[in-house]
């Protein structure tokens, strides 16, 4: 299969592109100069098709040469990097049209497969990015007469080794395992659907493989289906690393329309013959072992 990935340098970008490439696929990925590929795995970059692209002009061409069958766009801005809006809303929506409208222009009917959000719009600049996205996929693929096929994952909370140290999940790993002082917490009431990264790159690669079984326009909710409380995943990590961090629960208040439950549909997943593999505890004994006991 032809796969085209966007953020192949990101988290779940470089673990798709590892995976999909392991299992023989003809993997392109669209990456920007400034990209570091080091999650990418070494013995197997020369397998990789890479465009390293600056305008939209060459994006587009890039594209057209490929041809993919499937194009997998995980590229993303979570503005946790100080990013103004606009450039939040260049690498969440406006990148996302330059691929898609690349793709209408190849000469087969493909499938974009966007990762999307589980976030109401109106939580961040970010959440609210994603979901326009999504409307404008969901419309230039209806209006594509076939054509494109737009497949929406509705994403849940991923985590795993190797993931941005901005991330509420690696924040709380890397404290509790170093044994900091004091770790401040929201109270930790909210409820997240927690799933580990490959379990998440199973989905996509189920994704990419049944899309036939798909209609052309649809949201594929991803996730482990179970959602423990914040408070419970913080617990958890302090106990599997043995950590002597003391836990300040309820030290920070709740952020402005802050999602209290999260928890994903696994249903359509199921039907296709996906299931996650690892729950909480399995996946962060994973975690650990693979971040901190190499």
């Amino acid at each position: 299969m032809r796969i085209l990935l966007t953020g192949g340098s990101g988290f779940l970008g470089g673990a798709l592109a590892n995976h999909l490439c392991e299992l023989g696929h003809q993997v392109s990925l669209v990456i920007r100069p400034t990209s570091n590929l080091r999650r990418l795995n070494k013995s197997a970059t020369n397998f990789f098709n890479i465009g390293c692209c600056t305008t939209d002009a060459e994006v587009d061409a890039f594209i057209a040469r490929v041809n993919p069958e499937v194009l997998i766009h995980t590229a993303c801005a979570y503005g946790r990097q100080d990013e103004v809006p606009s450039q939040i809303f260049d690498a969440n929506l406006r990148f996302g049209l330059i691929t898609l409208q690349a793709l209408l222009r190849s000469g087969q009917p493909a499938t974009f497969i966007n990762t999307g959000t589980v976030l109401m719009s109106d939580v961040s600049l970010y959440a609210l990015s994603k979901h326009q996205f999504a409307q404008w996929g969901r419309t230039l693929a209806q209006q594509s007469a076939g054509k494109v096929q737009f497949v929406n994952v509705l994403l849940q909370h991923m985590y795993g080794p190797g993931d941005d140290a901005s991330k509420f999940t690696t924040h709380v790993l890397q404290t509790c395992h170093r044994n900091a002082l004091s770790l401040d917490l929201t109270a930790g009431e909210q409820r997240r659907d927690f799933v580990y990264i490959d379990d998440v790159v199973a989905a996509y690669r189920v994704l990419a493989e049944q899309r036939e079984q798909l209609e052309a326009v649809c949201n594929i909710e991803v996730g482990s289906g179970v959602a423990p409380s914040v408070r419970e995943f913080v617990e958890t990590v302090h106990r599997l690393t043995q950590s002597r961090t003391q836990l300040n629960f309820g030290r920070i208040p709740y952020r402005l329309n802050e999602a209290m439950h999260c928890q994903a549909n696994i249903g359509s997943m199921k039907k296709l013959g996906w299931r996650p593999r690892f729950d909480l505890s399995t996946g962060l004994k994973k975690t650990i072992e693979l971040e901190f006991h190499k």
